[in-house]
């Protein structure tokens, strides 16, 4: 995506007073999710990105303008049961099988109503368009090696199936022009989009509730669990359930929030031994939008 941004120069990259604004937006939502979770007892944790950011910054990463944190299945069953209540008068919560409604991911988004953060992917779409904080889910996974890599395999199936879907039923100029800017990644957007046809029969909204009851069918409490939505998909995000709890609660900007107990663990997994060491200018991971409103 940053290459490809560089090369169309079709985006607006997040940078200066928009990403501090942003940030700072970011902050009173999470402040906000933070509150509840404490007051019901659901752990959470700050994850990827922000995670990375709470050990080596103590807050965001310089160059990063989103937050991400992840719940045990458990935990998001019962944040889903308290969110209008405590906290629908500001935001607005988007997942599969929540609601009467479609979602555009197969985790979930939060978004603060009244607020615009449109990327390329969400033109022309019907979903919410708000400034968001994702919610991923960690689940329970077989003990047997066998049946983890049969799992991850069908996830990360149906997982690309889901956007695929959202490819080909709401195309738009924009994300024509962008994937045209190389053959490569014409080619892999055309792929995308006869996948997505593929599967049309089926919605986009009972897809994602497909992929989200055969990701959380495990309810066996083993040695793993792992975030099949996560940033390296399902294998990728595999973990040992002791790394979770208890959760530490760690300085992130002038707020504090928690972390999984083995994040030193966690953050190797997914940024290297050295995640530590700031990455070259650029390897640095930036975001473009299409448009945003505070």
């Amino acid at each position: 995506m940053n290459d490809l941004a560089k090369e169309t120069n079709l985006l607006e990259e997040v940078s200066g007073e928009n990403r501090t604004k942003l940030q700072q937006t970011l902050l009173l939502m999470m402040r906000d999710i933070h509150n509840v979770c404490v007051k019901h007892e659901i752990c959470y944790s700050l994850v990827g990105g922000s995670c990375l950011g709470a050990i080596r910054h103590k807050g965001f990463i310089p160059w990063d303008d989103d937050i991400d944190i992840s719940m045990l299945r458990e935990d998001w069953e019962r944040f889903k049961l308290c969110f209008d209540e405590e906290l629908g008068e500001k935001y607005v919560m988007e997942a599969p099988r929540y609601g009467n409604k479609d979602c555009k991911t197969t985790w979930a988004k939060i978004y603060k109503k009244g607020t615009i953060l449109e990327e390329i992917q969400d033109v022309n779409v019907p979903y919410d368009k708000g400034i968001f904080i994702d919610i991923f889910f960690y689940e329970n996974v077989s003990d047997n090696k066998v049946v983890r890599k049969i799992d991850a395999a069908i996830s990360n199936f149906l997982k690309g199936v889901a956007t695929s879907i959202v490819y080909y039923k709401y195309p738009n100029e924009l994300m024509m022009k962008f994937y045209g800017a190389t053959p490569e990644t014409k080619r892999y957007y055309r792929l995308r989009r006869a996948l997505g046809f593929c599967f049309s029969f089926i919605s986009h909204k009972d897809f994602c509730s497909m992929y989200d009851r055969f990701v959380s069918r495990h309810h066996k409490v083993g040695s793993y669990i792992t975030a099949p939505t996560g940033r390296k998909n399902y294998m990728g995000e595999l973990l040992q359930r002791s790394w979770w709890k208890p959760m530490e609660l760690v300085q992130f900007e002038n707020a504090e929030f928690f972390i999984l107990a083995g994040h030193d663990n966690y953050l190797k997994t997914l940024f290297g031994e050295n995640y530590m060491q700031l990455p070259p200018e650029e390897k640095r991971e930036r975001h473009f939008v299409v448009r945003m409103k505070f």
